[in-house]
């Protein structure tokens, strides 16, 4: 094999990234990660779900992320107004997964702590490092045109293109394969603060979802006494505030939460305001002739329920193991991939329901939606809970919407 040609290139360092060529090393594939930035780098999507714990154990990284000194969540609760708060604990049904916690995380940190250890496996990791093209041979792509920032470039070709671009979809955008969820239109404006409250269980913490007008807002405590507070409100909703700048549209979504309002009294915000807009969108498809997408580059996932990163590292470890497969039937072509497009858009398919649901609460003001029939029905509060730690394959969302449906009768 020529020093220019891998078996996968994968494009991107995040968590879909590094964890598709950790699978892929481990398998004894020659792979190239390509990265544009120069690590550990910020990065939003701060809450992570039980479900991640057996992919941290398959990737090599439980220890690791157990010394980091993230700050443990417990659960998640939803506030619907004053005196609606449902609290949800993945404790209440341990049996489901490994550990009935997870960690609020500095990406910055998470992130490295994964890119590190695909690197120490054997993966050629170049970071500071720029994609210029995907380099396609009719349909199938073969290569990528990509150099040092303010450098030279050169063609690297691969059997397998893997796009963990995140929402640049590299791949996706260059093929015509994105997809925006019209439904789903929302946008976010988000922040650090320091010194604002947080309520602590048994050493631990939990993710906040308070519900407001036009969107609600996310509260989530991290180490160094740093909360990250984020509105995702309804783009066309928002077109008639008389607030136009980000930080004018934060303080007013804050401003209409009480509760939120109160926790941040004495804080200070400590990084502009960060915008986020078209929080949701769904390729139209996620493997071809010579590529795969993997994370945020197949899909990105509306924050409300946390799925993102136990998602793209699912993804990752799907991918690795249909390119294993192609390499060893003697190609990556869509017919010897295709089985991740079916497994992975099982679980993605699941969540995008509960979300859509999620809006549909918000939109018609159900004061008696799942979360509150979850306080008063045991089954469908073990349904709910498995679904919301990352437990997509062990839980139907038609099954849990019919049931929820059924018992309120």
């Amino acid at each position: 094999m020529s020093a220019n040609m891998y078996d996968a290139i994968v494009i991107g360092g995040g968590p879909a990234g590094s964890s598709a060529a950790n699978f892929l090393v481990r398998k004894g594939h020659k792979v190239l990660l390509l990265e544009r930035e120069n690590f550990p780098r910020f990065h939003v999507g701060e809450s992570l779900l039980p479900a991640a714990w057996d992919l941290w154990d398959d990737l090599g990284v439980t220890k690791e992320i157990e010394d980091a000194g993230f700050v443990v969540k417990q659960g998640v609760n939803f506030a619907f107004g004053p005196d609606k708060d449902i609290t949800l604990l993945t404790r209440e049904f341990p049996e489901y997964f490994q550990r009935p916690y997870t960690y609020h995380v500095e990406r910055a940190k998470f992130d490295e702590i994964l890119l590190r250890k695909a690197e120490s496996l054997g993966a050629e990791v170049r970071e500071g490092w720029l994609v210029k093209d995907v380099i396609m041979d009719g349909e199938r792509a073969v290569g990528v045109v990509a150099g040092p920032k303010g450098g030279e470039t050169e063609e690297y070709h691969a059997s397998v293109i893997v796009d963990a671009t995140g929402r640049d979809c590299v791949v996706g955008r260059k093929l015509g394969l994105h997809r925006d969820d019209t439904v789903l239109n929302k946008i976010s404006y988000w922040t650090h603060i320091r010194g604002g409250y947080r309520e602590i269980m048994d050493d631990s913490c939990r993710t906040d979802i308070h519900t407001i007008n036009d969107g609600w807002i996310w509260y989530i405590p991290l180490a160094d006494d740093v909360i990250s507070v984020g509105p995702v409100l309804d783009t066309k909703k928002i077109k008639s505030w008389p607030e136009k700048t980000p930080q004018e549209r934060f303080d007013r979504a804050v401003s209409e939460c009480a509760a939120i309002s109160k926790w941040m009294e004495g804080s200070t915000q400590i990084q502009d305001i960060q915008v986020v807009s078209n929080v949701s969108y769904l390729n139209k498809q996620f493997v071809g002739d010579g590529y795969i997408l993997v994370g945020d580059a197949s899909m990105f996932i509306d924050p409300v329920f946390s799925a993102g990163v136990t998602l793209a590292m699912r993804s990752a470890k799907f991918a690795a193991e249909s390119i294993d497969r192609g390499l060893a039937a003697g190609g990556c072509n869509a017919e010897t991939i295709d089985d991740y497009e079916a497994k992975f858009r099982k679980p993605v398919g699941r969540v995008f329901k509960l979300i859509h649901n999620w809006y549909d609460i918000l939109e018609r003001g159900d004061r008696d939606n799942i979360f509150i029939r979850s306080q008063r029905i045991p089954l469908l509060r073990e349904r709910l809970i498995v679904m919301l730690s990352g437990g997509y394959d062990r839980a139907d969302m038609d099954e849990l919407l019919a049931d929820a449906a059924a018992m309120a009768e």
